[in-house]
Order: structure tokens, then sequence, then C-alpha cells
């Protein structure tokens, strides 16, 4: 079974999104930190512990996934990043993955950009 980042890193990278320029696990390397001309998206885990528990035991996985998009600071004017977030959260419900939250979206303050935060969890079976 993939980590769960990996898991949704797959699922997010098949899709494509022209919006996002790079998909992260687990951190940003430096060269990109302070880059403002590109969309990181970065996926970390947050949950990954025992369920389905039965006859003293468990027989699943609860996976958990915190997707934070940080946005490049010029994006176009006909782009709307709610639009592109709901269309990836769909997609993201429909591949057996339950949105937990959507945080507001909010402004970085070193960087000056829009970010977003979402979480996203699964129990699978093993």
């Amino acid at each position: 079974m993939l980590l769960p980042v990996s898991q949704v890193a797959g699922l997010v990278n098949a899709l494509k999104l022209t919006w996002v320029d790079k998909v992260y696990l687990n951190e940003i390397p430096r060269e990109d930190l302070d880059n403002t001309d590109i969309t990181v998206m970065l996926l970390q885990e947050t949950d990954s512990s025992p369920a389905y528990h039965a006859n003293s035991t468990f027989k699943g996985i609860a996976m958990g996934v915190e997707i934070q998009i940080f946005y490049k600071v010029n994006l176009a004017d006909d782009f709307n990043p709610l639009e592109a977030e709901i269309a990836l959260m769909k997609i993201i419900k429909a591949s057996g993955w339950l949105i937990v939250s959507s945080q507001h979206h909010t402004t970085d303050p070193d960087t000056n950009q829009v970010t977003k935060t979402i979480y996203v969890a699964k129990n699978e079976m093993i």
C-alpha cells in the first residue's frame, strides 16, 4: 500500500492540472520556497492509524492528507481559484477520499501568495 501522500500525489499528477506547476510531498525544496512565479501544491500526511477494529485487532488504516496550495502571485485574470478547488475536491471525493475540511483562503505574510488548505481522509482495508 502506498503512503497516503503518495496516493493523493498520484491522483493529482494524473489529473495534469494546468494551474498547478509543481506537486511536492512532505516539504517544498529550498529553491522553490520563495518562488512566487509558480503555483505549488504541498501534500503532507496527517493520519496513518489503525482502523476497523474487531476481534482485538485492526483490519484497516485511517489515512489523512493535508493539501496546501500556494498560488503564484500574478494569477491570470480569468482564473478562478475557487472553481479550480471545487473541481479538484469533486475529483478527490469521486476517487474515494472524504473532504474533511476546506479552510478559508489566507495570504502568506512572507511571500504575499494566496494559500488554501484542504484536508482529505480515507479508510482502507489491509
